[in-house]
């Protein structure tokens, strides 16, 4: 009996010892080590591992090893960019090996909706994210020529191939006649109204862009032309980060204009029977001389590029610090971009519950030359003209004296001429978060933006800009102050996991100053002083269209509520109410409303027991947006000044320029689109599909009163409505995905999408066309209404050709009336800018460390407007005076039916049709190739250091284009209407492609290094 007392004791003692161990065990600290991997087994370096609810932390190793000291009943959490986040319990465990897995989906991942994020598999709006990463294949000096080709249903053409030159970009299409149709710019939350160019690429962290209504009704009117989110990057918790990018290249002309040489204009003036040939060209064809005045004039440009930044933090202060330099000089003389920026971004969490943060964004840039056009002489002197006096000295007027032609190396006299562009922008935001409980937030955003040009020209009178006149300078400041004031109540609630409501309320002001004052003068007595003293010119002008001062405010309430039925049903709700200064009395308000729903059809229990579907999701949706993008005090009518005789002296009086209108009102525009959105074989094949239509109607449209009002200008009032419909495509695919570090892997993405856009009505049913602004009822606003050219009248076809008032040689128009003759009634409408479908696409490769990629943009169909190619922009005169574009030109031995045959009066009456071509064309925008240097090399760095070095080609080459073909250079816009272009065919909104500076190709070598 004592035997099993004594045992019963050393048992329950041996109880007690074990228990008491193994309860030390849970209370102590003890060493964690283990081995985080990917799901293809290979170890993930850079791993973030935290114990739960404290600061601290650590990171794997190059072979995915760590190694913690962490209480035995605590936990571990994994993070790691591009995977699922673990965490694990350790119980007592001192190793503990994880396996990451991969989330390729994303469905997960945040997206910026305004004022707010949410998951990407929540979104019901047409919205498109933009790989940031990818950006950066195209080495650009702003966003939007970055962005060309990579966003589907947005419109991105360069008007301008000058270094710092401007974008055309259109969400869905133009809605407005006469009011803007520029998209709303939102940069941290706060509508920017600065330029795209202040913005340095590498201080972007994502961009979103909003298409359709129920997605930028949020906005407001402001965000009636869809809505392009931009946010910039802020510290994160976590060590001090330092990252680079930088890069150098050199640039040169891609594709100079095709001009006649000098055999060939010695041929064109024998057919055009010119015989006034100068001495100095008569010197030339027997000595066999020949100037390429093109060569002459271009250089080699180079462009720099330099961007820091440093960020950090820690579980209440996060910081990021950025700095930038961008540089870049262009082909021709003293033309240029140079950009200084400096970005500030601090979040400070006081107590538990209050969160503030501020960013500053701040930039110089100088533009050189943005507007100076010096390729008229380049393309017109004669290629028998000399440039030089035979002792080296510059021959400045090499063509006759009354043509007024001077050599455009005068411009490398940096005392003839300046053209400069200062600007100085500052972009502000505050915010402040206050959490009174658990899912309830106040939040108060402020913004203040400031921006001032200072834009400068002198131009002296021997320069190609001034052709022998008077000398003239110009002086402009531009100043802009606006402020925002947002009050934000975010409410987030979930209800038995299976009800999630989201409710942004905002209250929101707005305000915008704007100030402009211009001087010009003419006939300086030295050139040298250029535009620096105003008092020494003969004559000083202050034009009253360039000397403003406007302000206007805008004032609006917001309600959106988003609600999720267990991650399957999604309902999105918003209203808005604006009050804009802009409109008249009695008409300053409107609310509109946007509903979308989503149907995450991947969530049923009908695809649950399947693995090649991964994602497939329904949207639709339906809202209204408004328009009062039009200048402050249009609702009040103006006067313009004007001097008249007042007996023997001149007065200065005024007249009635525009009417007034106090019942102007809101331009509407109402969108519905339907999407859907796939991902397929664990996220190989992704993408989305979207069909929209909108409807925009009362249009803030400028109205012609008849000559016998006495009012020569217009009045903006309410009439007329445009329609745009369209299709949106999206596909991802990782054609051969890397199974582990170093293996080969390929990339395809691409977009296509087509916009069909047309005018439905103008100031009433009975009115179908207004000539004069290119408007067509049941076309598009970019309609050409010209007459139709059905070739050149051949030898042979005399007597026909005679019936018309022409002869073999001269253009053969289409009788449409069959009149007996060519009158106006023979025009129609022959075609519009807007193409038939257009896209681009991304293909990227990686191999070991060496990765490649390339970027492409095409268009297909629409038509060009070349006004290099119509006469009456004399660069195609073919009148044997000037030299110009090389075209196929008709003679008897040469029976073509391009171009008319030259002629010394040539008649430039209806001769428009001759510069009407396919706009087709693939353009590749860069290609890029890089190399990764391995870890090894770079472990004295810190774990998670990255060092890449890389080159690339940035516009290349251009493909199938017709234009090209038949001597264009590049059939991407860089004008507009109106200015030289003398014919109806050519309204002042027209794109067109003109004379300016040549397309270039970029050679960048470049460094990235982050650690």
């Amino acid at each position: 009996m004592r035997k099993i007392d004594v045992f019963k004791k050393e048992v329950i003692l041996m109880l007690f010892l074990f228990f008491s161990v193994h309860f030390a065990a849970l209370a102590q600290v003890i060493t964690v080590t283990g081995t985080v991997k990917d799901n293809l087994g290979d170890p993930l370096p850079g791993v973030n591992i935290v114990i739960v609810e404290t600061t601290q932390g650590t990171v794997t190793d190059l072979d995915g090893k760590y190694s913690i000291e962490a209480p035995a009943n605590g936990s571990l959490s994994f993070n790691f960019i591009g995977f699922n986040a673990q965490t694990i319990s350790i119980n007592g465990q001192r190793l503990i090996n994880v396996t990451m897995v991969s989330s390729d989906i994303g469905l997960d991942e945040v997206v910026v909706v305004g004022y707010g994020v949410q998951r990407k598999s929540d979104v019901t709006g047409s919205i498109t994210s933009v790989d940031v990463e990818r950006l950066r294949d195209v080495a650009a000096s702003n966003i939007t020529r970055a962005l060309q080709g990579k966003t589907s249903g947005v419109e991105i053409q360069s008007t301008s191939t000058r270094p710092g030159g401007g974008t055309l970009i259109r969400i869905r299409g133009n809605r407005s006649l006469t009011a803007s149709n520029e998209p709303l710019i939102v940069v941290d939350g706060i509508p920017f109204g600065g330029s795209l160019n202040d913005i340095a690429m590498d201080d972007i962290a994502s961009i979103e862009i909003l298409k359709d209504a129920s997605a930028s009704v949020i906005y407001g009117s402001r965000g009636s032309n869809g809505v392009v989110l931009i946010q910039t990057k802020r510290g994160k918790k976590g060590d001090v980060q330092v990252t680079y990018n930088g890069y150098f290249g050199v640039t040169t002309v891609a594709r100079p204009y095709e001009l006649f040489n000098a055999e060939e204009f010695i041929k064109l003036r024998s057919v055009a029977n010119y015989t006034d040939f100068l001495l100095k060209e008569r010197e030339s064809m027997l000595v066999g001389r020949e100037t390429d005045w093109q060569k002459l004039i271009y250089q080699d440009g180079l462009t720099s590029n330099h961007e820091l930044n440093i960020s950090g933090g820690t579980d209440t202060n996060q910081y990021s610090f950025s700095g930038g330099y961008f540089n870049e000089t262009g082909v021709l003389p003293d033309i240029g971009f140079e950009r200084f920026t400096l970005r500030t971004a601090i979040d400070q969490k006081i107590g538990k519950y209050l969160k503030i943060g501020l960013s500053s964004m701040n930039n110089y840039a100088i533009t050189d030359g943005q507007s100076a056009n010096p390729m008229w002489s380049a393309i017109s002197l004669s290629p028998l003209a000399a440039a030089y006096n035979t002792d080296g000295t510059l021959i400045e007027q090499p063509a006759f004296p009354t043509d007024e032609t001077y050599n455009p190396l005068t411009l490398r006299d940096h005392t003839r001429w300046e053209e400069k562009n200062r600007r100085v922008a500052s972009f502000n935001t505050f915010y402040g978060e206050i959490e009174f409980m658990k899912g309830v937030k106040y939040r108060l955003n402020l913004g203040v933006d400031f921006s001032q040009n200072k834009y400068s020209n002198f131009y002296g009178s021997r320069t190609p800009f001034r052709s022998g006149s008077l000398n003239q300078g110009q002086v402009q400041n531009n100043e802009n102050l606006a402020y925002t004031v947002e009050n934000l109540l975010l409410i987030e609630k979930t209800i038995n996991d299976i009800h999630r409501f989201n409710f942004t309320g905002m209250y929101s002001a707005q305000e915008s100053t704007f100030l402009s004052a211009r001087m010009d003068g003419e006939n300086l007595p030295v050139n040298y002083i250029k535009y620096y003293n105003f008092s020494l010119f003969e004559t000083v002008t202050a034009p009253s269209n360039n000397n403003n001062y406007s302000k206007w405010g805008l004032l609006s309430y917001m309600a959106r509520l988003n609600y999720a039925y267990k991650d399957k049903y999604l309902v999105t709700l918003t209203g808005r109410i604006d009050g804009s200064s802009r409109l008249a009395k009695g008409n300053k308000w409107h609310q509109y409303p946007a509903i979308s729903l989503g149907w995450n059809i991947v969530n049923e229990p009908f695809m649950q027991n399947q693995n090649i579907v991964n994602n497939l999701k329904l949207r639709a949706g339906v809202g209204q947006t408004s328009n009062t993008s039009i200048n402050p005090y249009s609702t009040l009518g103006g006067l313009t000044g004007t001097f008249y005789n007042f007996g023997s002296t001149g007065v200065k009086g005024y007249y009635v320029s525009t009417l007034p209108n106090d019942e102007l009102s809101w331009e509407y525009t109402t969108s519905y689109n339907v999407g859907l959105d796939y991902a397929l074989l664990e996220g190989k094949i992704s993408g989305s599909v979207d069909v929209y239509l909108q409807k925009t109607d009362e249009l803030l449209l400028g109205q012609r009163l008849p000559s016998s009002q006495g009012v020569p200008g217009q009045f903006i009032t309410n009439i007329g409505e445009t329609e745009n419909k369209g299709l949106e495509s999206v596909l991802n695919a990782s054609i051969i995905r890397a199974k582990r570090d170093g293996d080969f892997g390929l990339e395809l993405s691409l977009n296509a999408f087509l916009n069909r856009e047309k005018i439905v009505a103008l100031q009433n049913k009975n009115i179908k066309q207004d000539i004069g602004n290119g408007w067509f009822v049941g076309h598009p606003t970019s309609a050409i209404y010209d007459y139709v050219k059905l070739g050149i009248w051949q030898l042979g076809e005399e007597v026909e050709a005679a019936g018309y008032g022409a002869k073999p040689g001269d253009i053969k128009l289409a009788d449409l009336d069959e009149s007996g003759t060519i009158t106006d009634a023979d025009r129609k409408i022959i075609g519009a800018s807007q193409p038939d479908l257009q896209g681009g696409f991304t293909l990227s490769m990686e191999y070991k460390g060496f990765d490649f990629s390339t970027v492409g943009y095409f268009r297909m169909g629409g038509m060009i407007i070349s006004t290099l190619h119509q006469p009456n922009a004399y660069i195609n005169r073919l009148d044997g005076r000037r030299n110009g574009i090389k075209v196929d030109y008709w003679s008897e031995t040469n029976p073509t039916n391009d171009m008319p045959k030259p002629h010394v009066a040539i008649n430039t009456n209806r001769s428009s049709v001759l510069g009407y071509f396919d706009g087709s064309f693939l353009k590749i925008r860069s290609i890029n190739f890089g190399y990764n240097i391995p870890k090894r090399f770079t472990g004295f760095m810190g774990s998670t250091a990255k060092i890449r070095i890389y080159s690339s080609v940035t516009d290349p080459f251009i493909l199938f284009s017709p234009y090209i073909d038949k001597g264009g250079v590049d059939p991407e816009p860089n004008g507009q209407g109106g200015g030289n272009q003398a014919n109806a065919a050519v309204p002042n909104r027209a794109w067109t492609v003109g004379l300016n500076t040549p397309p270039t190709t970029k050679f960048i070598f470049g460094l990235n290094v982050k650690f």
